[in-house]
């Protein structure tokens, strides 16, 4: 079903990971990213300043210019309908009305296995899709990490959150977890956030999966039981519709791929740690076409 996939209605915008190429002349460049910050409550911050941040791009200190709102992203729903779910299937279709209902529109959704099996653009088309497959029993292996590369190839626009509904297992992929996470990356593609249930965390199954967020710049919600999934669900729409632009001033030109790290910092100058900041971990060029922000446009 992926190869006539036909263009998303809406534009698939900015960049959740770092995207970044070179811009301007002698030894400075700009590096325009998204992130997202999330308190101790695992909501975003009511207010937070440009000066409140300190940065470091491949070991080097780098210059916060900006930290500003953007639009609202396009979000595209991963739908797991393998085997592996069919205890829990209740429930994850559950978790997929309740976001859809809070990103209303700007959703596409896919549902796969060991491949893809179904599609939807926008919120009316995914109301029906949630409807057929309510009645429907998984069934088969799981290709999660090979769903993503195949999907991610085709966002052509950057402001874009993946969410995934799975268990975090996956069998049947031909890309591991760590080549997934390499391939985000190096092809500056959007971040990706999980709804996993189903799992024992102290295994392995959902910990190969947590990767992915971890180095992209989501993270992953863990309902617990069906009754907590509402609450999950507003958690994870807030934070996921909630992205910033970030513009950094590099000292030099990035010619390959370095480490971004990122800290918010008290007015002592030390790192908080009741703030977090959700970011690409890597970037790989300085700007040809900045990330712009709702007040630039």
């Amino acid at each position: 079903m992926c190869g006539g996939w036909s263009p998303l209605r809406r534009a698939l915008v900015i960049v959740a990971v770092a995207a970044v190429a070179q811009s301007g002349l002698g030894q400075n460049c700009t590096v325009s990213t998204i992130v997202r910050l999330l308190d101790k409550h695992g909501r975003p911050p009511r207010s937070l300043a440009a000066d409140q941040l300190k940065a470091e791009i491949g070991g080097s200190p780098a210059k916060v210019s900006s930290l500003s709102p953007t639009s609202k992203p396009t979000v595209i729903l991963m739908l797991d309908a393998s085997g592996s779910l069919s205890a829990t299937w209740d429930e994850s279709i559950s978790m997929a009305r309740e976001l859809a209902g809070k990103v209303g529109d700007e959703i596409a959704v896919f549902v796969f296995g060991e491949d893809f099996q179904d599609r939807a653009i926008g919120l009316t088309e995914t109301e029906k899709l949630l409807d057929r497959w309510s009645t429907k029993t998984p069934k088969g292996g799981t290709a999660v990490f090979d769903a993503l590369i195949k999907t991610a190839g085709r966002v052509t626009d950057r402001n874009t959150a993946f969410i995934v509904i799975s268990d975090g297992n996956d069998n049947a992929s031909t890309h591991t977890s760590d080549q997934t996470v390499s391939l985000f990356l190096r092809s500056s593609w959007p971040p990706v956030f999980g709804f996993i249930h189903g799992c024992d965390r102290r295994k392995t199954l959902c910990g190969h999966f947590e990767k992915i967020p971890d180095q992209t710049g989501g993270f992953v919600a863990y309902p617990s039981s069906p009754s907590e999934v509402p609450a999950a669900a507003e958690e994870l729409a807030t934070v996921v519709l909630s992205p910033l632009v970030l513009t950094l001033q590099s000292p030099r030109p990035i010619t390959k791929t370095a480490k971004l790290k990122l800290e918010v910092i008290a007015p002592d100058g030390k790192p908080r740690d009741d703030i977090q900041a959700l970011h690409a971990a890597e970037v790989t060029s300085c700007d040809t076409a900045p990330v712009t922000s709702t007040s630039q446009k």
